[in-house]
């Protein structure tokens, strides 16, 4: 059994999950890959590709950084990321306040297949699943490393364990604005 904030996390990552097959329910893969601005803009297919790879970015040195701190941290004491860290979580919800350009390792695919990209995103969240699990062992608020991006800047493990569903929140907002715009193909 998770501590609540935790398990609060899982079933918004469960949520998540939903809005993007309720989003893609039904899509050819014509209408998963328009854009409104071919080049500038991204598609849903794009915004779920950019999620699968920021996700697997973000929570793999964090899990190895986990498993090693088990035992000689304390337990679970919440969620309690640094100023910054909420700053930058409040920053990733939508609607998007910034944009920003992303990085190279998380530049999504020009072009998706629907099956695939909807199950690799899905597949995505299982890392951060076991990541979860392995936090109710720690104090994710102790357990520090580098921005995978920005490495001179440290995070906790709360701070990224807060991010991802936020992140995943503001690019399923993003890609239901594409699927409701007034020149959305609609088949």
């Amino acid at each position: 059994m998770l501590p609540a904030p935790l398990q609060d996390l899982v079933d918004q990552v469960d949520a998540c999950e939903q809005s993007a097959r309720d989003l893609v329910n039904e899509l050819t893969d014509a209408e998963l890959n328009w854009q409104a601005k071919p080049g500038q803009t991204w598609s849903i297919g794009q915004c779920l590709d950019h999620l699968r790879a920021t996700n697997l970015v973000y929570v793999k040195d964090f899990l190895s950084r986990v498993h090693a701190a088990g035992g000689a941290s304390d337990r679970f004491a919440g969620l309690t990321p640094s100023w910054l860290g909420r700053k930058f979580i409040a920053s990733l919800e939508p609607p998007p306040r910034l944009r920003a350009k992303a990085f190279k390792a998380i530049v999504p695919s020009s072009t998706v297949r629907g099956d695939e990209v909807l199950a690799a995103y899905v597949a995505s969240h299982e890392p951060y699943r076991a990541l979860l699990r392995a936090s109710a062992e720690v104090d994710v608020n102790r357990v520090t490393g580098p921005n995978p991006f920005l490495r001179l800047i440290p995070m906790s493990v709360a701070t990224v364990l807060l991010a991802i569903p936020a992140h995943d929140r503001r690019h399923l907002w993003q890609a239901r604005q594409v699927r409701a715009h007034s020149a959305f193909p609609r088949e």
